[in-house]
């Protein structure tokens, strides 16, 4: 037997509930006969700054969040790491020190000093109160968690010397390639593991017990290799200290797939980072089902998207017993019926990925939805009375930024005028990903990379001069 501490680092806006990714781990070890503790610094970090029993939002899932709370929670931690780290280069739109447009020399020197800050000291008296891992574990979902993993590793190596660090998520998955090139990664970690990683985690416990060679897939920082670790999907997640979440409305995460089934969308990073599509077996979603219900809580399906016909399946399963929320995309099914059938089956917020209402915005991202199916889905939803999040982009490349504006103020006007839908437009500015379509052949979409750094994900952009027809 093993013993491996899992650590997630701040700062995710996330208030309601443990992570999907730490919490299969766990349970994958558990199952194995190995002991793993999850510490969510992030979640303790919140709950220091926001205080506990925050009442529940109006959305259910991901969007059940102080969101005016959580960023000045999100400033003030920006200018914190940003006092650590140099001027801002001003290449990218986001705030420096969530995108890390830096070189490897810049983050390991703001590392350091971080680690001699008061906020580290906290960082580290939490882990006092760990006993001893055989391995630690680090999960990021994005760059403005690395410098706080970063410190982290650091902590624990003053702490626990000889203990190895391990660091995995969808942030070093995206980033396999430069991992697997260049031995800097390896100041940051020990390891490197990419995918969704079940059966990879285990053989990595089996192996520290046994003093053994680690799996393959767990790989070093410039050895040449970047292999997907092995998956687990039907292990049973594991969701331990409930209590350090801050709202008062527990929400568990759970999966019915893996991957997107529509993955054509060319901003996107989802199939390259989750791999391809497959549905999952829903008999694992009882016991959770189970738990929300005791908690008075809800659930989050993670999926990248879910079909509607899995939607059915999913208010079948959960039959009304706890609210729950589920990203899927528009789709001329989503009628007044069906969304009636999954309101009774506990459904209380779906999330779209309309992305833009331009026709140009909708050719060049390879994701054609008409204003028509938009309305019939909104009117649907008010009619059963289900919660609609809309994912909105602007700063599309070659957009008139006017056309913009006014495809944005039409979405706004018609959510309006249907007073009885709850509903919330999640705004962003368009960033080009390097492990997205357009990422990876800027040229052909008429753009030209102005900057790329080796723990950011997103690029800086400018028009070529001509665009390529697509």
């Amino acid at each position: 037997m093993s013993a491996c501490l899992l650590v997630v680092p701040p700062l995710l806006k996330c208030t309601t509930g443990p992570l999907l990714g730490p919490a299969m781990l766990a349970g994958a070890a558990a199952a194995a006969g190995h002991d793993v503790d999850v510490l969510d610094l992030n979640a303790l970090h919140l709950t220091g700054a926001l205080g506990h029993g925050l009442p529940p939002g109006r959305m259910v899932g991901d969007h059940d969040r102080p969101v005016g709370l959580l960023r000045d929670v999100q400033r003030a931690y920006v200018a914190q790491m940003a006092a650590h780290l140099p001027a801002d280069p001003g290449l990218l739109d986001e705030a420096p020190a969530l995108t890390l447009p830096y070189a490897h020399a810049a983050i390991a020197a703001a590392a350091d000093t971080l680690t001699a800050t008061p906020w580290a000291d906290r960082l580290d008296a939490l882990l006092a109160g760990e006993r001893r891992p055989d391995l630690v574990g680090i999960s990021l979902l994005y760059a403005g968690q690395v410098l706080g993993a970063a410190v982290v590793t650091r902590l624990v190596r003053r702490r626990w010397p000889g203990v190895p660090v391990v660091w995995g998520g969808p942030h070093v998955t995206a980033l396999r390639d430069e991992i697997a090139r260049d031995a800097r990664y390896g100041a940051a970690a020990d390891g490197f593991v990419f995918g969704y990683a079940e059966r990879t985690f285990v053989a990595l416990l089996d192996a520290v017990g046994a003093g053994a060679p680690w799996p393959q897939a767990v790989v070093r920082a410039g050895a040449g290799v970047a292999l997907d670790a092995e998956e687990d999907a039907a292990v049973l997640p594991r969701f331990d200290r409930l209590g350090v979440y801050a709202s008062a409305r527990r929400t568990l995460p759970a999966q019915a797939s893996r991957g997107c089934a529509y993955g054509r969308c060319r901003f996107c990073t989802y199939p390259a980072v989750e791999g391809a599509y497959r549905a999952l077996g829903l008999d694992g979603l009882e016991p959770i089902v189970r738990q929300a219900h005791a908690l008075g809580g809800t659930i989050a399906f993670k999926d990248s998207l879910v079909l509607p016909a899995r939607l059915d399946a999913l208010a079948q399963q959960v039959a009304g017993r706890v609210p729950w929320a589920a990203c899927t995309k528009l789709h001329a099914s989503l009628d007044a019926a069906r969304l009636r059938s999954l309101a009774a089956g506990g459904c209380a917020t779906l999330e779209v990925g309309l992305e833009t209402l331009t026709a140009e915005g909708q050719l060049l991202i390879d994701k054609r939805q008409p204003l028509g199916l938009l309305l019939g889905v909104l009117d649907a939803a008010e009619s059963a009375g289900v919660g609609m999040v809309v994912n909105y982009m602007t700063g599309f490349p070659g957009a008139d930024p006017g056309a913009e504006a006014d495809a944005l103020a039409q979405l706004r006007a018609e959510l309006a005028r249907r007073p009885g839908l709850l509903s919330v437009i999640e705004h962003n500015r368009f960033q080009l990903e390097r492990r997205s379509p357009l990422g990876r052949e800027p040229e052909r979409w008429g753009l030209r990379v102005r900057g790329a750094w080796p723990w950011a994900t997103v690029l800086a952009w400018e028009a070529a001069e001509a665009r390529a027809a697509a």
